[in-house]
C-alpha cells in the first residue's frame, strides 16, 4: 500500500495547510478510487472523531464527509477530479489538504499539531475514545500508553496482562496460534532467549511503551522464527523540536514492597535528536508451587516457596542525525542488568505406596549471586533515493554476561523428624552470549499501486556455558561441563503487495540458510566429549488477499509458514541434578518445529472475526519422564504434531458517553498427536479465552479501568491438562496540571485467581502440578512530563510541499 505523509504547519492567521500531490501515470477515464485518510497526532496516536469534509475544488460542492473511527481512519470512494480536504479535531489545529483523483496513493497519513491557543472560560466535554484492543489488517493492536497497562512497572508485566498474549510460568511467550512468539522492539527483532530475554523485558519501563502489536501472519520482511507469530513493542517517540523530560515513579506491595522509577530526556533540533533514558525496578517477588507425583505406585508430594530478590537497572543513549529529507543516521547504545540473590525452599514427602510416609526431603537453592548484564550497540542508515525508492541498512551487536552461584543443601529426615543424612551441592553456572547481525532492506513503490520489499540478513550467534558442580567440597568432574553453541544465519526475502481498487494482494518468500555446531567439552581441560553439527536451507512463504466489501468492511484470506528453533541451553546433552529426585537433561537432536497457518478474517467497523487452522509439525516441549526409581528427568523432545481450529473475535463499543468496552474472545479446538519413542496417543480438547476491558469516566475527571481475563480448561503442550485460570484488574487515574501530571492507583489480580495448575498421566507416571505468584499487588504511580516546544511557521507555496 502506498502512503504519503503530510505534516501540518503553523500559520499566523486562520490555521491552514495546503499540499499538492504529484499525479503519476494517471488515466484519462472516469473511475472510482477508494481513498483512506489516517488522522494522527504528532506522537502517531490515532485521532478519534476527527471531522473530515471533502469538497470539489471547482464547484465547492461537498462530496463526502464524516468522523474518523477509533483508529483515526475514514475511507470513501471518489471519482476522478480535484478535491479539498478539511480536517478538524478537538485540541488540534485545523488542516486543509488539496489532492486529485486518480492518484497512486490510496492512504494519506495526516499528522495534526496541537492547538497552541489558550481558551479561557471554555469547558470541553467531549472525551476521546481509544479502545484497549483493536484489529486492523490481521494485526491486533493494544494501546498501552492510553490504558492502565502503562502503570504496571515493566514490559514483562504489561505482556502478562495484555490481551491475546500468553505468558507461562517459565517466561515463554505465545499468541493464540500454536508455538512460541518472537519479540520485536520498534520493528527490530530481539535475538535473546529464555532468562536473557526475560531480563531484557524487565528492563523496559511500561511508561515508555506506546503500543503493542501482535500478528500471527507477518510478512516476509519479518524473521521466520516465531511459529505463533510476532509481538512488536513500539516505544514512545517525540519528534517535535525542543527539550522534553518525562519521569515516573511507582510503588507496589502485597507480600513485598517494590519500587520502580524511570527517567527520559529528549532534545530535538532541526537536524539532530539526542535521547537519554534510565530506569530501575527494585524489590522481591514471591512464587509458590508444588507437585503431587505418583510413579510406579509410589507417591511424592512437594511444596516450594520461591523468592526472587533480583533488581533491574537499565540505561540508554540514542542519537539521530537527519541533515535533510533523504538521509537519516541512527546510533544507539544501552546497558541493562538483572542482579541480586534468590532462594527456593522445597519440602518433599516421600511415600511407600500412597499412604505410608517413608522419608522427608528438605532441599534449598540459595542463589548467593545472580548477574545478567546485557550490552547493546546499534547503527542504522536510511537513504531515500526518490520518493518511491528507499534503502536502509542496520548493524547490531549484543553481548550478554551471566553468572549464577548457588548452594544446594539437601537433608533427609525420617517421618518422626530425625535427620538421616545431609549433603550440600554448590554449583556455579557462567554464560557468555555474543550476537552480531546486519540487515539491508530495499523498498520500491510503483505507479500502479504496488510496493516491493526486498532484503538480506546475516547473523552470527555464539553462546558459551560453563557449569561447575561440587559435592563434598570438591569439584565433581562427572557432573561439570562446558558447552559451546554456534549458529550462522544467512537470510533473504522478497515481498510484493498490489492494490486494485477494492482488491489487495500480498505475497512473499523468505529463504534461510543456517549452520549450527554444539560442542560439549570437559570442564577441566576442554577436551571435546561430543559435537553435533546441523545444516539446512528452508523456505517460508506467505500470501494474503483482501477485498473491501464496502467502506467499512473487509474480507481477508491469509497463509504463512513459520518456525520455532530450540533454545541454546536445551541443546546441551549434559545431565544436571536439580534435586535428589529430579534431573534435567539436554537434547542435541531437537529439530525446529514448523508451523502452517491459514486464516479467513472479516472486519466491519469495530468488529473483527478470524477463523483459522493451524498445524505445528515436529513440535517440541519439555516434559517429565520416568528416569529411575522415584526419580524423573526433564527433557525437551520433538514429540509429535499439534492441530488447532480457532475462532477469534475483537470488538470495541462506546456504550455511553462515559463508558467504553473492548473485548477479545477466542474459541479453540485442539488436537495433540503424540508420537515419539514407543509412545502413541491422541489428546483432544475444546477451550476458550475471554478478555474484557471497561473504560469508565467517573466524576471529578477520574478514569476507572476494569479489566478481566479468563482461560478455560485446555490441553497442554504434551499429555497434561491445564486447569482454568483468570484474573481481574482495576485502576483509577487522574490527570492534573494540563495533563502534565498523572496519578494512578490500581490493584492487579484482585481475587488472586491467576494460577498455573495442571494434571496429566502417562503410563505409570501421574502428575498434578499447581502454582501461583505474587500477581495480586496494589500499585501507586506518579508520572510527570514537561518541556518546551518550538513550532515552525510555514509560509512556503504549495509547490514546496512536493518535497516532503
Amino acid at each position: 500500500m502506498s502512503i504519503t505523509n503530510l505534516q501540518t504547519g503553523r500559520f499566523t492567521s486562520f490555521p491552514l495547510l495546503v499540499m499538492g500531490l504529484l499525479l503519476l501515470n494517471t488515466s484519462q477515464v472516469m473511475a472510482q478510487q477508494n481513498v483512506t485518510f489516517h488522522i494522527q497526532q504528532q506522537t502517531k496516536e490515532p485521532v478519534d472523531a476527527a471531522t473530515l469534509i471533502i469538497t470539489d475544488q471547482k464547484t465547492g460542492k461537498v462530496v463526502a464527509n464524516g468522523l474518523t473511527e477509533a483508529d483515526g481512519k475514514l475511507s470513501c470512494q471518489l471519482t476522478d477530479g480535484s478535491y479539498q480536504l478539511y480536517c478538524g479535531a478537538i485540541g488540534c489545529r485545523d488542516t486543509t489538504v488539496l489532492f486529485s483523483i486518480p492518484d497512486n496513493n490510496d492512504t494519506y497519513n495526516i499528522y495534526l499539531r496541537p492547538d497552541g491557543t489558550e481558551l479561557e472560560n471554555v469547558v470541553i466535554t467531549a472525551r476521546k475514545r481509544c479502545p484497549l484492543v483493536k484489529m486492523e489488517s490481521g494485526k491486533i493492536s493494544i494501546s498501552v500508553a492510553q490504558s492502565y497497562l502503562a502503570n504496571l512497572g515493566n514490559s514483562l508485566d504489561v505482556l502478562r496482562h495484555t490481551p491475546s498474549v500468553r505468558l507461562d510460568s517459565k517466561g515463554n511467550l505465545s499468541l493464540s496460534a500454536l508455538g512460541s512468539a518472537t519479540v520485536y522492539v520498534n520493528g527490530k527483532r530481539i535475538r535473546l532467549q529464555g532468562e536473557a530475554l526475560t531480563a531484557y523485558l524487565r528492563a523496559i519501563p511500561s511508561s515508555n511503551i506506546a503500543s503493542i502489536t501482535t500478528s500471527t501472519n507477518p510478512d516476509a520482511s519479518y524473521d521466520s522464527e516465531g511459529a505463533s507469530g510476532i509481538i512488536d513493542i513500539t516505544l514512545k517517540n517525540n519528534n517535535e523540536r525542543g527539550l522534553y523530560i518525562s519521569t515516573s515513579h511507582g510503588v507496589s506491595f502485597w507480600n513485598h514492597l517494590r519500587q520502580s522509577s524511570d527517567f527520559s530526556m529528549a532534545y530535538n533540533k532541526r537536524t539532530w535528536q539526542l535521547g537519554i533514558n534510565y530506569s530501575h525496578n527494585i524489590g522481591h517477588y514471591d512464587m509458590e508451587y508444588g507437585t503431587d507425583r505418583i510413579q510406579d505406585g509410589d507417591r511424592n508430594f512437594s511444596e516450594t516457596d520461591d523468592t526472587d530478590k533480583r533488581n533491574t537497572y537499565a540505561g540508554g543513549l540514542a542519537f539521530v542525525f537527519q541533515p535533510g529529507k533523504r538521509h537519516k543516521l541512527t546510533l544507539n547504545t544501552s546497558v541493562d542488568a538483572l542482579t541480586g540473590p534468590g532462594v527456593t525452599a522445597t519440602t518433599t514427602w516421600i511415600y511407600k505406596g500412597r499412604e505410608t510416609l517413608h522419608e522427608i526431603l528438605k532441599a534449598r537453592n540459595d542463589y548467593t549471586k545472580q548477574e545478567n548484564t546485557k550490552y547493546t550497540t546499534g547503527i542504522g542508515y536510511q537513504f531515500a533515493i526518490t520518493e518511491q525508492q528507499s534503502i536502509a541498512a542496520n548493524a547490531d551487536w549484543i553481548h550478554v554476561d551471566g553468572l549464577s552461584r548457588n548452594q544446594q543443601p539437601n537433608a533427609f529426615y525420617s517421618p518422626d523428624g530425625k535427620l538421616l543424612r545431609e549433603d550440600d551441592y554448590p554449583a556455579e553456572n557462567k554464560k557468555t552470549i555474543n550476537i552480531l547481525s546486519s540487515t539491508a532492506d530495499y523498498r520500491l513503490k510503483n505507479s500502479r499501486g504496488g510496493e516491493l520489499l526486498a532484503g538480506v540478513k546475516a547473523a552470527k550467534v555464539e553462546s558459551r556455558n560453563r557449569f561447575g558442580f561440587y559435592a563434598k567440597g570438591a569439584l565433581d568432574l562427572t557432573r561439570s561441563n562446558r558447552f559451546t553453541y554456534q549458529e550462522s544465519n544467512l537470510e533473504g526475502y522478497m515481498q510484493y503487495a498490489q492494490q486494485w481498487k477494492r482488491l489487495q494482494a500480498s505475497a512473499g518468500l523468505r529463504i534461510e540458510y543456517m549452520q549450527t555446531v554444539g560442542t560439549l567439552k570437559s570442564y577441566q581441560d576442554g577436551t571435546v566429549m561430543e559435537e553435533n553439527k546441523n545444516c539446512h536451507t528452508r523456505l517460508f512463504p506467505n500470501l494474503s488477499v483482501s477485498y473491501d466489501l464496502d467502506n467499512s468492511s473487509k474480507l481477508t484470506l491469509a497463509y504463512s509458514k513459520r518456525q520455532d528453533k530450540p533454545r541454546y541451553e536445551d541443546l546441551n546433552p549434559f545431565e544436571y541434578l536439580l534435586d535428589e529426585l529430579t534431573y534435567w537433561k539436554g537434547n542435541p537432536f531437537i529439530q525446529p518445529q514448523i508451523s502452517h497457518k491459514i486464516s479467513l478474517g472479516y472486519t466491519k467497523n469495530s468488529l473483527s472475526i478470524t477463523l483459522s487452522y493451524n498445524q505445528l509439525n515436529d513440535y517440541f516441549t519439555q516434559l517429565p519422564d520416568t528416569y529411575k526409581k522415584n526419580c524423573i528427568v526433564m527433557t525437551t523432545k520433538n514429540i509429535g504434531k499439534q492441530k488447532q481450529l480457532a475462532l477469534d473475535l475483537v470488538y470495541n463499543k462506546r456504550l455511553t458517553s462515559w463508558w467504553d468496552i473492548s473485548t477479545n474472545i477466542g474459541a479453540y479446538y485442539f488436537v495433540n498427536h503424540l508420537d515419539y519413542e514407543t509412545y502413541r496417543e491422541d489428546y483432544r480438547r475444546p477451550s476458550c479465552n475471554l478478555t474484557l476491558s471497561n473504560d469508565i469516566q467517573l466524576p471529578a475527571k477520574i478514569r476507572m479501568e476494569l479489566s478481566a481475563k479468563y482461560a478455560s480448561k485446555s490441553q497442554g503442550r504434551s499429555y497434561e491438562m491445564l486447569k482454568p485460570s483468570g484474573s481481574i484488574d482495576i485502576g483509577l487515574s487522574r490527570r492534573l496540571l494540563r495533563d502534565r501530571l498523572s496519578l494512578s492507583l490500581m490493584v492487579t489480580d484482585l481475587l488472586h485467581t491467576e494460577r498455573w495448575d495442571s494434571y496429566g498421566r502417562k503410563g505409570a507416571l501421574q502428575l498434578d502440578i499447581w502454582g501461583h505468584s505474587e500477581s495480586r499487588q496494589v500499585l501507586f504511580r506518579v508520572h510527570y512530563n514537561f518541556g518546551s516546544r518550538k513550532f515552525e511557521t510555514d509560509k512556503n507555496k504549495v509547490k514546496e510541499a512536493e518535497r516532503l
